[in-house]
Protein backbone atom coordinates (compact mmCIF):
# COMPACT_ATOMS: atom_id res chain seq x y z
CA UNK A 1 0.00 0.00 0.00
CA UNK A 2 1.42 3.40 -0.92
CA UNK A 3 1.93 5.99 1.85
CA UNK A 4 -1.02 8.30 2.44
CA UNK A 5 -0.23 11.97 1.83
CA UNK A 6 -1.97 14.44 4.13
CA UNK A 7 -2.33 18.11 3.22
CA UNK A 8 -0.73 20.82 5.33
CA UNK A 9 -4.09 22.34 6.23
CA UNK A 10 -4.68 19.58 8.77
CA UNK A 11 -1.18 19.48 10.21
CA UNK A 12 -2.33 21.18 13.40
CA UNK A 13 -4.69 18.32 14.15
CA UNK A 14 -2.04 15.66 13.60
CA UNK A 15 0.93 17.24 15.30
CA UNK A 16 2.04 13.92 16.66
CA UNK A 17 3.05 12.75 13.20
CA UNK A 18 6.76 12.89 12.63
CA UNK A 19 7.51 13.53 9.03
CA UNK A 20 7.65 16.75 7.11
CA UNK A 21 9.95 18.88 5.06
CA UNK A 22 13.51 19.54 6.10
CA UNK A 23 14.34 22.63 8.06
CA UNK A 24 16.09 25.44 6.19
CA UNK A 25 19.51 24.78 4.78
CA UNK A 26 22.62 25.92 6.52
CA UNK A 27 23.48 29.52 5.83
CA UNK A 28 26.70 28.69 4.07
CA UNK A 29 28.83 25.86 2.76
CA UNK A 30 32.50 25.47 3.39
CA UNK A 31 34.38 26.10 0.20
CA UNK A 32 37.15 23.66 0.86
CA UNK A 33 37.14 20.04 -0.24
CA UNK A 34 37.03 17.55 2.62
CA UNK A 35 40.41 16.09 1.85
CA UNK A 36 42.54 14.32 -0.74
CA UNK A 37 40.66 12.04 -3.06
CA UNK A 38 37.30 13.78 -2.81
CA UNK A 39 35.30 14.11 -5.98
CA UNK A 40 36.86 11.27 -7.97
CA UNK A 41 33.74 11.04 -10.09
CA UNK A 42 33.22 8.54 -12.86
CA UNK A 43 35.00 5.58 -11.30
CA UNK A 44 35.15 2.94 -14.01
CA UNK A 45 32.94 0.12 -12.76
CA UNK A 46 30.47 -2.10 -14.56
CA UNK A 47 27.15 -1.70 -12.78
CA UNK A 48 24.66 -4.52 -12.86
CA UNK A 49 21.16 -3.14 -12.40
CA UNK A 50 19.14 -6.19 -13.33
CA UNK A 51 19.86 -8.32 -10.27
CA UNK A 52 20.81 -11.99 -10.21
CA UNK A 53 19.03 -14.35 -12.53
CA UNK A 54 17.75 -16.36 -9.60
CA UNK A 55 16.02 -13.27 -8.24
CA UNK A 56 15.16 -12.59 -4.61
CA UNK A 57 12.71 -14.50 -2.50
CA UNK A 58 9.38 -12.87 -3.18
CA UNK A 59 7.48 -13.23 0.06
CA UNK A 60 9.39 -16.40 0.96
CA UNK A 61 8.62 -16.08 4.63
CA UNK A 62 5.52 -13.96 4.67
CA UNK A 63 3.98 -13.20 1.30
CA UNK A 64 3.98 -9.82 -0.40
CA UNK A 65 4.99 -6.77 1.60
CA UNK A 66 3.27 -3.47 2.15
CA UNK A 67 5.34 -0.38 1.45
CA UNK A 68 7.34 0.10 4.65
CA UNK A 69 6.65 3.77 5.39
CA UNK A 70 4.47 5.63 7.78
CA UNK A 71 2.07 8.32 6.59
CA UNK A 72 3.79 11.50 5.54
CA UNK A 73 2.79 15.12 5.85
CA UNK A 74 3.19 17.33 2.80
CA UNK A 75 3.66 21.00 3.64
CA UNK A 76 2.90 23.96 1.40
CA UNK A 77 6.37 25.35 2.05
CA UNK A 78 8.99 23.93 -0.33
CA UNK A 79 11.70 21.60 0.90
CA UNK A 80 15.08 23.30 1.23
CA UNK A 81 17.67 22.59 -1.39
CA UNK A 82 20.02 19.87 -0.17
CA UNK A 83 23.53 19.49 -1.47
CA UNK A 84 22.88 15.77 -1.98
CA UNK A 85 20.92 14.48 -4.97
CA UNK A 86 17.58 13.02 -3.95
CA UNK A 87 17.48 9.26 -4.47
CA UNK A 88 21.25 8.87 -4.54
CA UNK A 89 22.76 6.21 -2.28
CA UNK A 90 25.73 6.87 0.02
CA UNK A 91 27.86 4.09 1.53
CA UNK A 92 30.73 4.36 4.03
CA UNK A 93 33.66 2.11 3.14
CA UNK A 94 35.46 1.63 6.45
CA UNK A 95 38.47 -0.07 4.84
CA UNK A 96 38.55 2.37 1.90
CA UNK A 97 38.62 5.43 4.20
CA UNK A 98 36.00 6.89 1.86
CA UNK A 99 32.33 7.66 1.42
CA UNK A 100 30.93 6.53 -1.94
CA UNK A 101 28.01 8.05 -3.84
CA UNK A 102 25.87 5.98 -6.26
CA UNK A 103 22.79 6.92 -8.24
CA UNK A 104 19.45 5.17 -7.76
CA UNK A 105 20.56 2.34 -10.08
CA UNK A 106 23.85 1.97 -8.15
CA UNK A 107 26.01 3.45 -10.88
CA UNK A 108 29.00 5.28 -9.32
CA UNK A 109 28.87 9.05 -9.08
CA UNK A 110 31.77 10.12 -6.85
CA UNK A 111 33.66 9.36 -3.65
CA UNK A 112 35.61 11.38 -1.12
CA UNK A 113 37.75 11.06 1.98
CA UNK A 114 38.68 13.11 5.03
CA UNK A 115 41.64 12.99 7.41
CA UNK A 116 39.44 11.56 10.17
CA UNK A 117 38.55 8.54 7.98
CA UNK A 118 42.05 7.08 8.17
CA UNK A 119 44.38 6.35 5.26
CA UNK A 120 43.43 5.50 1.69
CA UNK A 121 45.36 2.34 0.82
CA UNK A 122 45.22 -0.20 -2.02
CA UNK A 123 42.50 -2.87 -1.60
CA UNK A 124 41.50 -4.22 0.81
CA UNK A 125 42.63 -1.04 2.53
CA UNK A 126 43.02 -0.21 6.21
CA UNK A 127 41.72 -1.97 9.30
CA UNK A 128 37.94 -1.70 9.35
CA UNK A 129 37.88 -0.37 12.93
CA UNK A 130 39.50 2.97 12.05
CA UNK A 131 37.43 3.99 9.04
CA UNK A 132 34.12 5.83 8.52
CA UNK A 133 31.14 3.87 9.76
CA UNK A 134 27.61 5.03 10.67
CA UNK A 135 25.98 7.79 8.62
CA UNK A 136 22.75 9.81 8.81
CA UNK A 137 21.23 12.96 7.30
CA UNK A 138 20.50 15.86 9.67
CA UNK A 139 17.60 18.32 9.67
CA UNK A 140 19.32 20.52 7.07
CA UNK A 141 19.97 17.67 4.65
CA UNK A 142 23.66 17.52 5.57
CA UNK A 143 25.38 14.14 5.73
CA UNK A 144 26.80 13.21 9.14
CA UNK A 145 29.60 10.62 9.04
CA UNK A 146 30.90 8.91 12.19
CA UNK A 147 34.67 8.60 12.28
CA UNK A 148 36.49 6.95 15.18
CA UNK A 149 36.88 10.11 17.28
CA UNK A 150 34.48 12.65 15.75
CA UNK A 151 31.34 13.29 13.73
CA UNK A 152 32.04 15.08 10.43
CA UNK A 153 29.22 16.97 8.71
CA UNK A 154 29.19 17.51 4.93
CA UNK A 155 26.95 20.00 3.12
CA UNK A 156 27.52 18.26 -0.22
CA UNK A 157 29.82 15.48 -1.43
CA UNK A 158 33.36 16.28 -0.32
CA UNK A 159 32.45 19.67 1.20
CA UNK A 160 33.01 19.79 4.95
CA UNK A 161 30.98 22.02 7.27
CA UNK A 162 32.48 20.95 10.59
CA UNK A 163 33.68 18.03 12.70
CA UNK A 164 32.51 17.52 16.28
CA UNK A 165 34.38 15.45 18.90
CA UNK A 166 32.85 12.24 20.21
CA UNK A 167 32.71 11.57 23.93
CA UNK A 168 34.81 8.46 23.40
CA UNK A 169 37.13 7.35 20.62
CA UNK A 170 35.72 4.06 19.32
CA UNK A 171 34.20 2.55 16.17
CA UNK A 172 30.60 3.66 15.74
CA UNK A 173 28.72 1.18 13.60
CA UNK A 174 25.39 3.02 13.49
CA UNK A 175 24.10 6.52 14.23
CA UNK A 176 20.52 7.79 14.19
CA UNK A 177 18.56 10.94 14.94
CA UNK A 178 15.16 10.68 16.57
CA UNK A 179 12.46 13.23 15.76
CA UNK A 180 13.46 15.30 18.81
CA UNK A 181 16.96 15.76 17.41
CA UNK A 182 18.73 13.38 19.76
CA UNK A 183 21.66 11.56 18.19
CA UNK A 184 22.37 7.97 19.31
CA UNK A 185 25.37 5.76 18.54
CA UNK A 186 26.20 2.09 19.01
CA UNK A 187 29.68 0.59 18.97
CA UNK A 188 30.13 -2.50 16.77
CA UNK A 189 30.80 -6.21 16.52
CA UNK A 190 33.39 -6.84 19.23
CA UNK A 191 32.58 -3.47 20.79
CA UNK A 192 31.43 -2.38 24.24
CA UNK A 193 27.98 -2.38 25.80
CA UNK A 194 27.72 1.41 25.57
CA UNK A 195 25.18 3.58 23.77
CA UNK A 196 26.00 7.28 23.59
CA UNK A 197 23.40 10.06 23.37
CA UNK A 198 24.08 13.56 22.01
CA UNK A 199 21.80 16.49 21.25
CA UNK A 200 21.33 17.91 17.76
CA UNK A 201 24.36 20.22 18.21
CA UNK A 202 26.58 17.16 19.00
CA UNK A 203 26.84 17.96 22.68
CA UNK A 204 27.19 14.74 24.65
CA UNK A 205 24.23 14.13 26.97
CA UNK A 206 24.50 10.61 28.34
CA UNK A 207 26.19 7.22 28.04
CA UNK A 208 24.17 4.22 29.15
CA UNK A 209 25.15 0.56 29.25
CA UNK A 210 23.23 -2.46 28.04
CA UNK A 211 23.40 -5.89 29.61
CA UNK A 212 25.44 -7.11 26.65
CA UNK A 213 28.14 -5.83 24.33
CA UNK A 214 28.49 -6.16 20.54
CA UNK A 215 25.69 -3.67 19.94
CA UNK A 216 25.25 -3.14 16.22
CA UNK A 217 22.00 -1.91 14.69
CA UNK A 218 19.92 0.84 16.30
CA UNK A 219 16.61 2.40 15.28
CA UNK A 220 13.55 3.95 16.95
CA UNK A 221 9.79 4.03 16.59
CA UNK A 222 7.65 7.15 15.98
CA UNK A 223 7.47 7.71 19.74
CA UNK A 224 11.30 7.77 19.89
CA UNK A 225 11.61 4.51 21.83
CA UNK A 226 14.86 2.79 20.85
CA UNK A 227 15.49 -0.66 19.35
CA UNK A 228 19.03 -2.07 19.61
CA UNK A 229 20.45 -5.26 18.08
CA UNK A 230 22.88 -7.46 20.01
CA UNK A 231 25.09 -10.30 18.76
CA UNK A 232 26.21 -11.51 22.18
CA UNK A 233 23.40 -13.81 23.34
CA UNK A 234 24.12 -16.99 21.37
CA UNK A 235 21.32 -15.95 19.02
CA UNK A 236 20.11 -12.70 17.54
CA UNK A 237 18.23 -10.43 19.92
CA UNK A 238 16.59 -6.99 19.60
CA UNK A 239 15.92 -4.88 22.70
CA UNK A 240 13.25 -2.16 22.88
CA UNK A 241 14.19 0.67 25.28
CA UNK A 242 12.02 3.37 26.79
CA UNK A 243 12.99 6.78 25.36
CA UNK A 244 13.00 8.45 28.80
CA UNK A 245 14.06 5.86 31.35
CA UNK A 246 16.01 3.63 28.91
CA UNK A 247 14.50 0.64 30.68
CA UNK A 248 14.10 -2.49 28.55
CA UNK A 249 10.44 -2.61 27.47
CA UNK A 250 10.60 -5.70 25.27
CA UNK A 251 13.03 -8.37 24.06
CA UNK A 252 12.63 -9.87 20.61
CA UNK A 253 14.58 -13.10 20.31
CA UNK A 254 15.31 -14.34 16.79
CA UNK A 255 15.83 -18.13 16.95
CA UNK A 256 17.98 -19.60 14.22
CA UNK A 257 19.99 -16.41 13.77
CA UNK A 258 23.34 -15.33 15.14
CA UNK A 259 24.83 -12.07 13.94
CA UNK A 260 22.35 -9.19 13.64
CA UNK A 261 23.44 -5.93 12.04
CA UNK A 262 21.53 -2.90 10.70
CA UNK A 263 18.00 -2.12 11.93
CA UNK A 264 15.34 0.15 10.42
CA UNK A 265 11.87 0.71 11.87
CA UNK A 266 9.13 0.75 9.22
CA UNK A 267 5.37 0.95 8.84
CA UNK A 268 2.97 -1.51 10.40
CA UNK A 269 5.04 -1.71 13.60
CA UNK A 270 7.77 -3.66 11.81
CA UNK A 271 11.57 -3.64 11.66
CA UNK A 272 14.00 -4.55 8.90
CA UNK A 273 17.11 -6.31 10.24
CA UNK A 274 20.26 -7.58 8.53
CA UNK A 275 21.01 -11.22 9.44
CA UNK A 276 24.28 -13.06 8.75
CA UNK A 277 24.02 -15.53 5.79
CA UNK A 278 20.23 -15.17 5.68
CA UNK A 279 19.45 -11.76 4.20
CA UNK A 280 17.32 -8.87 5.43
CA UNK A 281 14.38 -9.96 7.59
CA UNK A 282 11.20 -7.98 8.11
CA UNK A 283 9.93 -8.79 11.61
CA UNK A 284 7.19 -7.64 13.92
CA UNK A 285 8.49 -4.98 16.31
CA UNK A 286 7.09 -6.75 19.37
CA UNK A 287 7.75 -10.12 20.97
CA UNK A 288 7.39 -12.94 20.24
CA UNK A 289 9.28 -12.64 16.96
CA UNK A 290 7.03 -12.93 13.92
CA UNK A 291 8.67 -13.02 10.49
CA UNK A 292 6.92 -10.85 7.92
CA UNK A 293 9.23 -11.74 5.05
CA UNK A 294 12.84 -12.19 3.91
CA UNK A 295 14.74 -10.12 1.35
CA UNK A 296 17.57 -12.25 0.01
CA UNK A 297 19.66 -13.11 -3.03
CA UNK A 298 22.25 -15.83 -3.79
CA UNK A 299 24.95 -13.14 -3.74
CA UNK A 300 23.94 -11.64 -0.40
CA UNK A 301 26.08 -13.24 2.29
CA UNK A 302 26.43 -10.76 5.15
CA UNK A 303 24.10 -7.72 5.03
CA UNK A 304 25.41 -5.05 7.40
CA UNK A 305 23.80 -1.64 6.76
CA UNK A 306 20.03 -1.65 6.13
CA UNK A 307 17.86 1.30 5.12
CA UNK A 308 14.66 2.09 3.18
CA UNK A 309 13.24 4.82 0.97
CA UNK A 310 9.79 6.37 0.59
CA UNK A 311 8.84 4.11 -2.32
CA UNK A 312 9.14 1.04 -0.10
CA UNK A 313 12.50 -0.12 -1.45
CA UNK A 314 15.03 -1.79 0.85
CA UNK A 315 18.80 -1.14 0.58
CA UNK A 316 21.67 -3.18 1.95
CA UNK A 317 25.40 -3.74 1.46
CA UNK A 318 27.14 -7.09 1.79
CA UNK A 319 30.13 -7.50 4.08
CA UNK A 320 31.05 -10.23 1.60
CA UNK A 321 33.39 -12.72 3.30
CA UNK A 322 32.56 -11.46 6.78
CA UNK A 323 35.66 -9.37 7.39
CA UNK A 324 35.42 -6.78 4.66
CA UNK A 325 38.50 -7.83 2.70
CA UNK A 326 36.45 -8.51 -0.44
CA UNK A 327 34.49 -5.80 -2.29
CA UNK A 328 30.93 -5.34 -1.09
CA UNK A 329 27.88 -6.31 -3.13
CA UNK A 330 25.15 -3.65 -3.08
CA UNK A 331 21.45 -4.46 -3.43
CA UNK A 332 18.15 -2.65 -3.76
CA UNK A 333 14.96 -4.69 -3.29
CA UNK A 334 11.46 -3.50 -4.04
CA UNK A 335 8.70 -3.98 -1.47
CA UNK A 336 7.93 -7.48 -2.80
CA UNK A 337 11.50 -8.69 -2.28
CA UNK A 338 12.56 -8.48 -5.94
CA UNK A 339 16.07 -7.23 -6.72
CA UNK A 340 15.65 -4.03 -8.75
CA UNK A 341 19.28 -2.88 -8.68
CA UNK A 342 22.57 -4.46 -7.70
CA UNK A 343 26.28 -3.84 -7.97
CA UNK A 344 28.32 -7.03 -7.78
CA UNK A 345 30.98 -6.26 -6.79
CA UNK A 346 31.35 -2.61 -5.92
CA UNK A 347 34.51 -0.70 -5.02
CA UNK A 348 33.40 -0.55 -1.37
CA UNK A 349 35.35 -2.51 1.23
CA UNK A 350 33.93 -2.93 4.74
CA UNK A 351 30.55 -1.16 4.29
CA UNK A 352 28.83 0.21 7.38
CA UNK A 353 26.67 3.32 6.97
CA UNK A 354 24.21 3.37 4.05
CA UNK A 355 21.70 6.19 3.49
CA UNK A 356 19.42 7.43 0.70
CA UNK A 357 19.20 11.19 0.18
CA UNK A 358 15.75 12.78 0.41
CA UNK A 359 14.14 9.97 2.42
CA UNK A 360 11.72 10.60 5.30
CA UNK A 361 12.30 7.91 7.91
CA UNK A 362 10.41 6.82 11.02
CA UNK A 363 13.83 6.97 12.67
CA UNK A 364 17.13 8.05 11.19
CA UNK A 365 17.11 11.44 9.50
CA UNK A 366 16.03 14.30 11.77
CA UNK A 367 12.99 15.80 10.01
CA UNK A 368 10.40 17.12 12.50
CA UNK A 369 7.13 18.88 11.68
CA UNK A 370 7.67 22.61 11.50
Amino acid sequence: MRPAFIHASIVASIATLLFAAHAGCSSGDAADCAGPGCGSAGTSLDASTEGHADGASEGAAGGAYDAPLLDMVVLDTPKPKSGFEEGHVFVAGSRNAKVFEFDSKLAPVTDWTHASFGTVLPPPGQDLSIGPAGMVFDVNGNLVVAAVDQFCVFSKPGVLLACHPKVKSQPTENIIFDHLGNLYTTTSTGGTNEIHKYDSSYTWKQTFPMSTGELTGITCDPDANLYVASQNQGAGRIYKLDKTTLAILDTIDMPGTTSLEGLQFAAGNSIFVGVLTQGVFKVQATSPMVSLGTFTDPGLYFPVPVTIDNAGNVYTADYENGNGTLPADLFVFDSTGKVIASRVASDVYGPFGMVVAGTYLPCGAYQPIR
